[in-house]
């Protein structure tokens, strides 16, 4: 969790203003870059019972990891953070091998302070209320907590307390360069959240199997601010987004914002950027705080210097769940599909056949249906409807991931260095049996699914492809 800064005071009047901010960087492809963080959930065995940990709990944690040497962030309840340094599209091995040695670092690091990590997106057994009091104490969290209990739904609390995820960020040369990134990824993020997903069968201490992907269902009820942008879907180009973004924040909702002293300021009810023109606080700092309200899958974010001072814009890739699986192939999967030239071109060409590209009439729609299937799948997972095929019949999620599957691993092959990486994922295309309908499967109700965070210590490995022979077949 990242602070926006609240010292810049420079006067922000209207969307023409900011526009500069989106032209990207005017680098070629080999010299932009990729980044990556993910939020590690912690918990604890007390009296034979997992307990999530307290926010006293994380301090010791964070300062533990900050005296091994590492830069630890914490999250808003129960986690810290690993962010690794930006890296060049073209060192996306050495990344790879980065995120690898920190994973390993930060999670033995935990286990040594008598903690364990949780590889998955949710813990069973946390709820709002529980989750609420181990919130850290930054001003960022309690503002953000206090105004979404007053003004917002309870699905907004939800993300932000419950939820663990991984995010792979991207630099981009130019408008051209951020639209073509922002179509593309929109159109993958059935299958991100569908392959990606790593989530328990029961949630918020309900003893009900659910049947969705909790975090992209959440999102789902942050409408505007939430899942797939109107601002891309009706945009003509890139400079016609970045306007309609910009408009966008201009209109967003501030449940906070920084007064001329850098302190908070709740106000009575949530008001919009533009509306702090009239007290004379549209300053840079709240306009990126406003930005940073709007919660769509791709979001468009501040790149910072190591002083946390921006420097320009990024794209912040959010689908993917917390755990190893995220870890070791989200970057891999964002390089492969949105920025190494032949498998983007393969990709698009494979999205297209789904009608889910551009320029296919009524890809909108599709795009918009793709992912609220891929969120309320019933229990399908990937059996679920996914774009249309050129006959006109309705395409289908499971056979769209085995056909990426098929061009990842020709992308391993290319790519020796990732090839390992990618295996998890190349496997659950194949098998078309994700991570999350195997702990379904492996958890007989609630408190067995309780019993098993302490039983395996939360290790995925049980759950990987090559495993799945141990599990009873899904039903």
């Amino acid at each position: 969790m990242t602070d926006v800064r609240s010292d810049d005071f420079t006067l922000i009047n209207s969307v023409s203003d900011v526009i500069p901010l989106y032209q990207g960087n005017r680098l070629p492809e080999n010299r932009q870059y990729i980044g990556f963080e993910t939020e590690i959930c912690v918990y604890k065995n007390v009296a034979g019972k997992p307990v999530a940990a307290s926010s006293q709990d994380c301090a010791k944690l964070l300062q533990h990891l900050k005296d091994l040497g590492h830069q630890p962030q914490l999250e808003m309840a129960s986690a810290v953070e690993y962010a690794s340094p930006p890296f060049r599209v073209t060192e996306v091995p050495q990344l790879v091998s980065e995120i690898k040695q920190s994973w390993h670092d930060y999670t033995a690091a935990i286990r040594e302070q008598g903690f364990t990590p949780n590889d998955s997106a949710l813990l069973p057994f946390v709820t709002l209320e529980s989750a609420e009091s181990n919130l850290v104490d930054r001003d960022r969290a309690r503002g953000l907590v206090k105004g979404m209990k007053l003004f917002k739904e309870p699905e907004f609390l939800k993300v932000t307390l419950l939820c663990t995820s991984t995010q792979v960020s991207l630099s981009y040369k130019d408008p051209d360069d951020l639209y073509d990134l922002l179509a593309t990824g929109y159109a993958l993020q059935a299958p991100i959240y569908a392959l990606f997903g790593n989530y328990p069968a029961f949630v918020e201490g309900n003893p009900e199997r659910i049947g969705i992907n909790p975090r992209a269902a959440f999102y789902d009820a942050f409408g505007k601010q939430g899942g797939i942008p109107d601002t891309l879907l009706t945009a003509k180009d890139g400079s016609d987004f970045i306007r309609k973004h910009a408009q966008q924040v201009f209109e967003t909702p501030l449940l906070f914002y920084y007064d001329h002293d850098k302190n908070l300021v709740w106000p009575e009810k949530p008001v919009t950027f533009e509306e702090l023109k009239a007290i004379g606080l549209n300053t840079r700092s709240n306009y990126d705080l406003a930005e940073s309200f709007i919660y769509t899958d791709l979001k468009v974010c501040n790149i910072r210097d190591e002083t946390g001072h921006p420097t320009g814009k990024r794209i912040e890739v959010r689908g993917f769940d917390a755990g190893e699986l995220g870890v070791e192939g989200s970057v891999p999967f964002i390089h492969a599909t949105l920025r190494d030239p032949q498998t983007n071109a393969q990709v698009k060409a494979l999205l297209s056949e789904y009608g889910l590209t551009p320029d296919r009439e009524g890809w909108q729609e599709r795009v918009k249906e793709a992912r609220h299937n891929a969120a309320f799948h019933g229990g399908k997972y990937l059996d679920v409807g996914f774009g249309v095929k050129p006959d006109g019949k309705p395409g289908n999620l499971r056979d769209f991931c085995r056909e990426l599957g098929g061009l990842l691993e020709l992308h391993a092959q290319r790519n020796p260095g990732i090839a390992d990486a990618l295996k998890p994922v190349t496997g659950i295309c194949k098998t078309g049996f994700t991570l999350a309908e195997q702990k379904s499967i492996a958890a007989k109700n609630y408190d067995h699914a309780n019993r098993q965070l302490l039983a395996v210590a939360n290790d995925n490995r049980q759950f990987l492809p090559s495993a799945r022979l141990k599990l009873p077949a899904p039903k």
